[in-house]
């Protein structure tokens, strides 16, 4: 009896300790907003160059 309250214990404390582990690194390698929005801004920079490049292209 003594055992399966000190397993008990043991295994609640593991999953303690394993949630708090998941949360602190989910919230360090989620992106932050400013990254994400500086990602999209740079794709569509590069589009826009890409698409001004290929009509300069072929106006000349």
């Amino acid at each position: 009896m003594r055992y399966s309250i000190m397993l008990q214990l043991v295994a609640t404390i593991a999953f303690i300790f394993l949630g708090t582990a998941a949360l602190f690194a989910w919230l360090q390698y989620r992106p932050s907003p400013e990254e994400t929005n500086t990602r999209a801004n740079s794709k569509n920079v590069g589009r826009v160059y890409l698409y001004t490049s290929i009509n300069s292209h072929i106006k000349s």
